[in-house]
């Protein structure tokens, strides 16, 4: 395996032993390509490691940017783009680490849901972990929307109010997922709510 792009291919075509190694390697795109071969094997032996896979997104600083400043842009930036050339920086400095926790935002814990919904089946703390998710005010909304797929396919009794709650205050996607979670649980439930 030469470089990165060798070994995120490799997740696809490697081991189960090796391919659960990957899922915690310490470069962010290994993880994510791990977390997409994971989802296309459908297989629940990995739920363990899926479970890793989201404590270690969950203790990184993937949405601590503060707010950018604009040099050359003053007053109103929603345009600034097309009006002039201007530089974005972060008033913090930030270590290498953390510049890469904000590029992943929440790739990887979408990835990782996409995985378990595929799989069909998640513990109790997994099933914890998406209703945090739904939670969090600081959550992505692609994780949310991911999330509360998920629990419509592996979540149980206690899902309902999470997703029935995502289905009243959110729009677009989420609400979307929300709704469709919320018919799939209750049709499982035996027509309950």
């Amino acid at each position: 395996m030469q470089n990165l792009y060798d070994k995120m291919e490799y997740c696809f075509v490697c081991g189960a032993d090796e391919l659960k190694v990957m899922a915690s390697d310490p470069e962010w795109r290994i993880r994510y390509a791990a977390a997409l071969a994971i989802e296309k094997r459908k297989d629940s032996a990995f739920l363990p490691i899926l479970d890793g896979m989201l404590e270690l997104e969950n203790a990184r600083p993937l949405y601590s940017q503060p707010v950018p400043e604009y040099i050359g842009v003053s007053g109103d930036t929603s345009l600034a783009e097309l009006a002039q050339p201007f530089q974005v920086v972060f008033p913090v400095p930030a270590d290498e680490d953390t510049l890469e926790a904000w590029k992943t935002r929440g790739r990887i814990k979408q990835a990782v849901l996409f995985a378990i919904y595929e799989i069909g089946l998640a513990n109790e703390a997994l099933i914890q972990k998406m209703h945090a998710y739904l939670e969090d005010g600081q959550e992505d909304s692609s994780v949310k929307a991911a999330a509360v797929r998920a629990l419509g396919k592996v979540g149980n009794r206690s899902s309902l109010a999470y997703c029935d709650k995502v289905a009243q205050h959110f729009d677009g996607p989420i609400r979307m997922e929300a709704k469709k979670s919320l018919k799939a649980l209750k049709q499982r439930e035996g027509g309950i709510g």
